[in-house]
């Protein structure tokens, strides 16, 4: 691909002190406005677990213009009846792809079985930079379908010009011992300082999010950072994640906490704690 790079308006991270409050309870009007998707062209990178390929779905949805999907890894060759277009590397011509597609498209590198293998690193940019396309969204690791990861040495891969960096994960991974909530279990524990037979606490959890070995791992220093808790259905549920948020917000990196359910009767409502 040859198209010259377009120039992205996003920021770098957000730097705020840490003795700023945290702002509760700002409801946002949809997804795009909770993790601070404003302006294209955006190339966006998902970690962590707890619904990563639902947010990748839920962003084509919602995200104004032309959206191209991805992944670096591999995800269920099942997911892409998701899609309403889909191209494989293996296609040929597949490039001019980007002129025809209406306004989503999920371009894998080729299927395996029941996966759906990844592209390289590099070309997220690549896509990213045609004229046609306002904004990629990367599915960069995976987690075995578990609300919580540690990513081992090779994980997660994230593109070197991610400008907006997701960890996700599921508040059901207060609910159950580390062993049975997260994949890696064994890396978790390293984190935390958890036996895998304890419960993830919520400052134990926000840790977890915020290690340069856990949710920040391999994090592009240029990247903006937000996370996503999902699957907050109940007020009890949302309590938590609102006490986990707040620890969060700690590392300077992260410049908000986007909370609500990807999927059930809550997914259009979403609350963002900042600073």
């Amino acid at each position: 691909m040859t198209s010259q790079r377009k120039q992205s308006t996003s920021a770098g991270p957000t730097r705020a002190p840490r003795g700023r409050a945290v702002r509760d309870g700002t409801r946002a009007a949809g997804l795009v406005e909770a993790l601070g998707l404003a302006c294209a062209p955006e190339l966006v990178a998902i970690v962590g677990g707890g619904g990563k390929s639902s947010l990748m779905f839920a962003l084509a949805r919602s995200l104004p213009g032309r959206v191209v999907m991805t992944t670096t890894t591999r995800i269920f060759a099942a997911q892409l009846s998701r899609a309403a277009e889909v191209c494989t590397l293996a296609d040929e011509n597949w490039g001019e792809r980007l002129d025809a597609f209406d306004s989503s498209l999920l371009v894998v590198g080729g299927t395996e079985g029941d996966r759906a293998v990844g592209v390289p690193p590099e070309l997220p940019a690549e896509i990213l930079a045609h004229p046609g396309v306002d904004w990629v969204v990367v599915e960069a690791d995976g987690s075995r379908m578990l609300p919580v990861k540690a990513p081992a040495p090779h994980e997660p891969v994230i593109p070197d010009e991610t400008s907006l960096l997701i960890p996700v994960v599921g508040i059901d991974a207060l609910s159950r011992p580390i062993r049975e909530v997260a994949h890696r279990p064994e890396r978790v524990s390293t984190i935390t300082g958890l036996a895998s037979e304890e419960t993830l606490t919520p400052e134990a959890l926000a840790a977890l999010l915020t290690s340069s070995q856990g949710g920040l791992k391999d994090a592009p220093q240029a990247a903006r950072v937000a996370v996503l808790i999902n699957k907050v259905e109940s007020s009890s549920q949302r309590e938590a994640a609102r006490r986990v948020a707040h620890c969060i917000l700690r590392e300077p990196r992260v410049e908000r906490v986007a909370i609500g359910a990807l999927r059930g009767r809550l997914s259009s409502e979403w609350e963002v704690c900042s600073l």
